[in-house]
């Protein structure tokens, strides 16, 4: 090993040499830089080598290279010769060091893009091909690999059929994968786009050659107008039309080819440039995935990134109608596309993708979108279907500020839910959407409909949270045992609870109202803390993380509200009658922590540690946070038997700061 390193250093002597010899670097740094490089080479030459030995030492370089690069930018007979050691030495050294890491460590694909990034920043273009190369060999399952192959080779290296190659071959190894049919796509329709644009440039596209005839025509008539005397020659003289009689076979033939030929070159009749390869190439990726709807629109709004592309959107369009017929999500983008903008998008999340409330197309938009959800809802009456309609016209309601559109939208929402009743199609997200349509405009109705919907459906946290916001204040507990009964693993069901006992509080403070309602709000805290201790634990339908989750709320509310209310003692009794009975958890012993040590009371604080280390889990990091706390406040000998007991129950347990 000592062999190879004192090999690798020798070899860095010219470039040394040369760098003090230009004033780059005095003798003290190069010995420091010596003496870095001597220890990296070291740590990267041992048996067992870690990828952040190779990093650190790449970083290094690069660091001294930019470093070189300004200080050359200030000597005053600053040269540009690149044949200089100095100039590419450092740069070969960084490449090497990726080489070997990649050696040691070719499956990780994170070290591979960032040789790739760092070659693409070097420009290194004769680099960047092998890199590709040996990339997808060791990782021909990577569609990213490809996609960044292909791009560099369409965008950098300027060879679309080289970017097309890659593409093509990535498919036949990966063609499930939605992103590589995706960018392929892209990169036909970027190919196109180019051929037009450059086509418009150079003036020979049909708008431009159409332009160019009209303006010949006007200056023939100028001409005509200006002089009526004016004798014009023929364009063919008699002696041509001889020649052109006495034309061989083959000359008229040759003439038909190119007559042919720029018939062909039009954008109107080339199929090329009117997008024949990209529908090709949606309609084998359709065939490859089947059923997604998602990997479908993604092509239209592709699409929509082009100009001229609204044959190529009714060709999607008109598959997703043939393919997914009965399918409601399908059905409803269908019916949306109305609204869907004919501006050319700028980017994927471009925001003007829908036409504006304001625009004049807005409204027989929305009548085209509500004609075709109507047939929607006939050929597919179902409960999805119609909860896509409704949460539609809710969504177009209130987005819109114009009065007439907005009774028009309520009244085809009403429409809509009594063709749903007429077709006994009912579900719990359709009552809910029924009531937000009726909240602005007939609230008794809305109570009426919320009253019947959670009698239908009381396991549905939603309609049981909006018949508490429409009830009277008198009703709202009883609603909440109901609410909670039926749907105990609903969090925002207990989050909205919390919240109402809180809002209770606040209001009993600015009537100075304190004693009465502290009373009743700790047996409402502490009721629910039962229930969530009692009920959760029995669930099936909620996992262990969303139990503790809403556990964590009901208790942590009750110990925050307790300090709030009843100081500092109240809290310290509320969370030990918690502790003894209700198994709290690691988040609530992390809330009653921040709680005592702004009191900065010590022993409060060693008791909530004591018994967080009781927990079955957390118990490194509980034990970590103790030991740290008891050496900040200089109680060492506990401390040290706290560690005793750490390693005893947790397993190669460590301290940072031992």
């Amino acid at each position: 090993m000592a062999e190879t390193v004192q090999y690798r250093l020798e070899r860095m002597v010219p470039e040394l040499e040369e760098f003090e010899r230009k004033g780059l670097f005095s003798k003290t740094e190069i010995k420091a830089i010596i003496k870095k490089r001597t220890n990296f080479e070291y740590a990267i030459a041992r048996r067992i080598v870690k990828k952040i030995d190779f990093l650190r030492y790449i970083e290094y370089e690069m660091n001294l290279d930019m470093l070189r690069k300004k200080r050359k930018a200030l000597l005053p007979n600053n040269d540009d010769d690149k044949t200089r050691v100095s100039e590419y030495s450092i740069k070969q050294r960084i490449n090497g060091l990726f080489k070997r890491a990649l050696i040691k460590f070719n499956g990780d694909v994170s070290l591979w893009m960032q040789y790739i990034d760092h070659a693409k920043r070097s420009k290194a273009n004769n680099v960047l091909s092998g890199i590709f190369v040996s990339a997808l060999q060791y990782h021909p399952r990577k569609p990213e690999l490809w996609i960044l192959a292909a791009s560099w080779e369409f965008e950098d290296n300027a060879n679309p059929a080289a970017a097309r190659v890659l593409m093509q071959r990535a498919l036949r190894l990966n063609p499930d994968s939605e992103s590589l049919w995706h960018e392929y796509f892209r990169l036909e329709l970027l190919y196109v786009e180019k051929i037009k644009m450059r086509r418009r440039l150079l003036g020979v596209d049909e708008k431009s050659l159409e332009q160019q005839k009209k303006e010949e025509e006007q200056r023939a008539m100028e001409v005509d107008e200006s002089d009526e005397n004016t004798i014009r020659l023929p364009t063919i003289t008699g002696e041509d039309m001889e020649n052109w009689n006495e034309e061989s076979d083959e000359r008229k033939t040759v003439k038909k080819m190119e007559a042919s030929t720029a018939e062909a070159l039009k954008e109107g009749v080339n199929p090329i440039l009117n997008g024949l390869l990209a529908k090709i190439i949606y309609d084998n990726a359709i065939e490859a995935i089947p059923k997604e709807l998602d990997f479908r629109t993604k092509f239209v709004d592709i699409y929509r990134m082009f100009s001229e592309s609204e044959l190529g959107i009714d060709h999607v369009l008109e598959t997703i109608l043939r393919d997914m017929q009965s399918n409601p999500a399908a059905r409803s983008y269908l019916a949306q596309r109305h609204l869907f903008s004919k501006v050319k998008q700028t980017s994927e999340n471009d925001t003007s993708r829908y036409i504006g409330t304001g625009e004049p197309e807005f409204i027989p938009a929305i009548k085209a979108c509500v004609e075709d959800f109507n047939q929607a809802v006939q050929e597919v009456p179902t409960a999805e279907m119609f909860e896509r309609y409704t949460q539609f016209l809710l969504e177009q309601h209130n987005f819109t500020f114009e009065e007439n559109l907005k009774l028009y939208l309520s009244k085809v929402l009403q429409r809509a839910f009594k063709v749903a009743r007429k077709m006994d199609v009912s579900s719990a997200t359709l009552c809910k959407n029924h009531i937000d349509s009726l909240l602005e405009y007939d609230e008794d109705k809305a109570q009426s409909v919320v009253t019947k919907s959670v009698q239908q459906y009381p396991n549905s946290s939603d309609l049981w949270l909006m018949k508490i916001t429409l009830c009277s204040k008198d009703d709202e507990d009883e609603l909440f045992q109901q609410a909670l009964k039926n749907c105990p693993e609903s969090y925002g069901l207990w989050d909205f609870f919390t919240t109402c006992l809180g809002n209770r509080w606040n209001t009993a403070v600015a009537m100075k109202k304190q004693q009465d309602a502290g009373e009743e709000l700790d047996k409402l805290y502490m009721r629910a803390a039962e229930q969530v201790t009692m009920l959760l634990p029995s669930l099936s339908t909620a996992a262990p993380d969303d139990r503790n989750r809403i556990k964590d709320l009901v208790l942590c509310s009750y110990v925050r509200w307790s300090k709030e209310a009843k100081g500092v003692v109240g809290a310290r009794a509320v969370y030990k009658r918690i502790i003894q009975s209700l198994y709290p958890t690691y988040g609530f012993y992390q809330t009653c922590l921040a709680i005592e040590k702004e009191e900065q009371d010590s022993e409060p604080v060693e008791y909530l540690y004591e018994m967080a280390t009781r927990l079955d889990n957390h118990k490194e990091e509980i034990y970590q946070m103790y030991i740290s706390y008891l050496r900040e406040q200089k109680k060492f000998k506990k401390a040290d038997h706290v560690l005793w007991k750490a390693t005893k129950e947790v397993p190669e347990f460590q301290i940072d700061n031992q």
